[in-house]
């Protein structure tokens, strides 16, 4: 990786905002405040709304209350890189004062080790504690159901697609099931379209297509076992069907030539100008999608069914997460942090719609925003369980081999049942070996 690029942050627009906390008082002179300057470490850049919206409430608290706060940022997009990175500030003990980590056991560790901030303390004392999203909790909450790490945001994952496109391959229904859905695939290349814009640079991109067949039946529940090598991969039905739904679409050839080696950006950029018919995403696209959704020409539809077999139950219709989520570096969280940080979780639901994305807590879109926002929200709203992300869940040696074995797996390059095998042979012997100790 290259060299670390800081980047001071610039002053937001001053907002009032509240959730119902006590409102913390504007400095009279920037002589009375203490001068602090923190390090954030993030998966995000500017461009990204989890970005800006971090930016805007640091130059709230700035402009309200000290002047003299200041922050230095160290964003690395790539989520892979980010992840190697941060294992390395670990094992050096460089924590930032702010940073992203998803929940697993990396942060389990850290929590044991009495290195992250009691985030459920911090809540309390906000007067948000009964506020969360239960389906946000549950995307970052630890094992034994204690909190401390922060969700991003609440994000919708479903997909997108254009309709036109649709019409022109004679579909008039979205699908319903995954074998629909692979049949709305083949009509849509069937007609010249590319059915699914998809990178293969990401992992976090084919794992999610990959997980939705299990996920959406059986929450979770069998995680627990197989990261531990309790069970293998191999042997359950559903994660048989995931595997087999990933290799299905890639042997059809439905997600773009040259996938492997297109920046998700450039996925993104690319539906939105009409190259790919559907497209998996997150609801922090919304802003962008608000004015075809309007027009009639751009819609949504939640996850198929596994019709696999008569025995599935949908347990879920729209893929619940929340981001690459925030931690609080227990060493460095003196006063001034904790004034900081209670200031942000108080303003972070208003500042969150105001840059069209769903806060994780529970706070209705405001009358002024968007029809696909009031309309997303409204099926958002109705989930109860949340996404997560078997990589994360597994050991670090297993979760990096799930990692690249996806895709190769999208790629075409392995089969689901090496792919599955190779699983099970490293939950086996380093999933055992870990969880043992923990």
């Amino acid at each position: 990786m290259g060299k670390s690029k800081l980047q001071r942050m610039l002053v937001g627009a001053a907002l009032v905002l509240s959730m119902g906390a006590g409102a913390l008082s504007v400095s009279a002179s920037s002589e009375e405040q203490p001068e602090k300057t923190i390090r954030i470490y993030s998966n995000r850049t500017e461009s990204h709304v989890a970005y800006q919206i971090l930016q805007d409430i640091i130059g709230q608290y700035q402009e309200e209350v000290n002047p003299n706060f200041k922050a230095e940022f160290e964003c690395e997009p790539n989520l892979d890189q980010y992840k190697n990175k941060l294992k390395l500030y670990i094992a050096g003990d460089e924590l930032p004062d702010l940073f992203q980590i998803d929940r697993g056991p990396i942060a389990e560790e850290l929590t044991s080790q009495g290195k992250l901030v009691n985030m459920d303390e911090q809540l309390e004392k906000a007067g948000l504690a009964d506020s969360l999203d239960e389906g946000c909790r549950g995307y970052v909450q630890n094992d034994d159901g204690s909190l401390y790490i922060q969700p991003e945001a609440r994000y919708g994952n479903t997909f997108f697609y254009w309709k036109d496109q649709f019409e022109a391959a004679g579909i008039t229904e979205t699908p319903a099931t995954f074998t629909e859905f692979l049949d709305v695939c083949q009509k849509l290349k069937d007609n010249g379209s590319i059915p699914l814009g998809i990178t293969g640079k990401a992992s976090w991109n084919p794992l999610h297509i990959m997980y939705l067949p299990s996920w959406t039946v059986t929450g979770n529940d069998w995680l627990n076992q197989a990261k531990r090598g309790e069970v293998r991969f191999s042997e359950i039905p559903v994660v048989q069907d995931c595997a087999e739904f990933l290799n299905t679409l890639a042997q059809n050839e439905y997600f773009p030539a040259g996938f492997s080696n297109i920046e998700y950006t450039d996925i993104m950029n690319g539906f939105i100008e009409g190259q790919y018919a559907m497209v998996w995403c997150q609801s922090v696209y919304l802003g962008q999608f608000s004015d075809a959704y309007d027009e009639g020409k751009l819609g949504f539809f939640t996850i198929p069914v596994n019709d696999k077999e008569e025995s599935y139950e949908q347990k879920a219709t729209m893929a619940i997460q929340a981001g690459i989520s925030w931690a609080l570096n227990q060493e460095k969280f003196d006063e001034e942090m904790e004034r900081f940080y209670q200031f942000l979780l108080t303003h972070y639901a208003d500042t969150c719609y105001k840059y069209d994305t769903f806060p994780q807590f529970n706070v209705d879109p405001p009358a002024d925003k968007s029809q696909i926002m009031k309309d997303y929200y409204e099926i958002m709203k109705q989930q109860t369980i949340s996404w997560s992300n078997w990589d994360d869940n597994c050991d670090p040696v297993t979760g990096q081999l799930m990692d690249d074995l996806v895709k190769q797996l999208a790629a075409g390059m392995i089969t689901p049942e090496d792919f599955l095998t190779q699983l099970d042979e490293s939950a086996a012997t380093n999933g055992a070996d870990y969880f043992s100790v923990k």
